[in-house]
């Protein structure tokens, strides 16, 4: 612009702070720094501008001066590269008065020093953080005291990991998402955390570690509740949440399911029934259907079930849960059968007749139209089950078998010739096979988790 006038007036420069400001915010946490660093007048403005600092926009550690290993410092002290960028951090941090629009972390570890981490929970909730996520791996803070951030009026969405969260309680009114992962807390803690943070649409819980029973009570803004790897879990309670539409996770049939007021729950799973693949050193709970499903849930659509298919028992719970989701229509269903189960010969082993002999299940004959079937190793009584569904489900549309040894043709066409002696009730099911790939919905991204139509979906598209 300077070189079309014949001058070298800088009209950037001449913008008003306002501007500056949202040019510096739209620009990762690298490129905002340099240009605060180059230019005096961005200088004061960087100030003024709500920090966005994640550690993926930092300078590579030869940026930092450490090259692939160590630095050593004056003093012949060497400087490791975690250190590096943990002090970096701290020091972008302690530079800017706030407020903290983004502070996002995932590749910067502390490895114990526990009271840094802490003051930077502190130096958050004092700036008005509003977006904290540290993804670190688990020993980036060893159980600092998360409670400042818990705390903090204006945070809206918060995922911590490896932390503490003590009974103090929370008051954070606008926090609308929350992700706990390895967490250490009571169940007086997490009560207090769900009842003090009112705004809650997303709460995960991941590998938390304390509470034997998790009541979800009078959550009316909740959307979306995640609740995975509880190994000693024995009771799941949700009850008067009128906008709840997903409950995920892994919820085992040992623990007490109970959920009543989610008039919108749609989305449910995946149920385990095959506990005995998890739990260590619980014993296994053989009761009729599951320990505290205790009434239909009317309102789920998708429903998403893990099971042994080779085992009797476990497909008796299977056929019987059904009857707790009547107007279920999409149907997810996951093998837990390992080699050693599918070539062994026992009284709990699935007999040819098996299917035969099963009474009528509504879901199925009047409402199932979507069915997904996967097992990692080739699987007989899961070609079975799938011969029962399609002879059964009269508005069936799709289903979809994915299994490991579908890489090839040739087994795709010798599965094929076996369904095709199966009686199909409905004229326009179509039966699709798939390689399957790798997944995990315990890694599913809040957005997806979200806004998905089928949350187990999300790893075959």
């Amino acid at each position: 612009m300077a070189a079309a006038d014949g001058g070298g007036e800088d009209y950037i420069s001449e913008l008003p702070d306002a501007l500056l400001s949202v040019i510096l915010s739209l620009l990762g946490t690298a490129e905002a720094a340099r240009t605060a660093a180059l230019s005096t007048r961005f200088r004061g403005v960087w100030a003024a501008t709500p920090l966005r600092l994640d550690d993926l926009d930092l300078p590579a550690l030869a940026a930092l001066g450490l090259g692939g290993g160590t630095r050593t410092t004056a003093s012949s002290s060497p400087i490791a590269p975690w250190t590096a960028r943990a002090d970096a951090v701290t020091r972008v941090l302690a530079s800017h008065p706030g407020p903290v629009a983004l502070f996002r972390l995932s590749r910067t570890s502390f490895r114990g020093r526990v009271a840094a981490a802490e003051a930077w929970f502190r130096e958050l909730a004092a700036k008005r953080a509003r977006e904290v996520a540290l993804l670190c791996a688990p020993e980036w803070c060893h159980l600092a005291l998360a409670d400042p951030l818990l705390g903090c009026a204006t945070l809206e969405s918060l995922a911590l990991g490896e932390c503490r969260v003590s009974d103090r309680g929370a008051s954070a009114a606008r926090l609308t998402e929350l992700t706990l992962s390895s967490t250490h807390l009571s169940e007086a803690a997490l009560q207090s955390v769900l009842s003090g943070c009112p705004a809650l649409r997303t709460v995960m819980l991941k590998h938390v570690e304390g509470p034997r029973s998790i009541r979800v009570r009078s959550c009316r803004s909740l959307v979306l509740l995640g609740v995975w790897q509880y190994k000693n879990l024995e009771e799941l309670t949700v009850e008067d949440a009128p906008c709840l539409e997903r409950l995920l996770g892994d919820m085992r049939l040992t623990a007490a399911i109970n959920v009543s007021g989610a008039p919108k729950l749609t989305a449910f799973g995946y149920v385990v029934i095959s506990s005995s693949n998890f739990l260590l050193f619980d014993e296994v709970i053989e009761k009729d259907v599951c320990n505290g499903l205790r009434a239909p849930l009317l309102s789920v659509k998708i429903l998403a079930i893990s099971v042994k298919f080779s085992s009797k028992n476990d497909m008796d719970k299977l056929m019987n849960l059904l009857n707790f989701f009547p107007f279920v229509e999409t149907l997810h269903v996951q093998a837990s059968d390992t080699r050693y189960d599918l070539t062994q010969d026992s009284t709990d082993t699935v007999g040819s007749s098996y299917h035969e002999n099963l009474d009528h299940i509504g879901c199925v004959m009047n409402h199932l139209n979507s069915v997904r079937l996967e097992s990692k190793v080739h699987n007989i009584y899961m070609l079975e089950f799938a011969c029962f569904l399609l002879a059964r489900a009269q508005v069936l549309q799709l289903m979809t078998i994915q299994s490991k040894v579908f890489s090839t043709p040739q087994c795709v066409a010798g599965q094929q010739a076996l369904l095709n002696q199966s009686h199909v009730a409905s004229t326009e099911a179509e039966i699709v096979f798939e390689d399957m790939e790798s997944h995990d919905l315990e890694h599913l991204s809040l957005e997806l988790a979200n806004t998905l139509p089928d949350p187990f979906d999300t790893y075959h598209r």
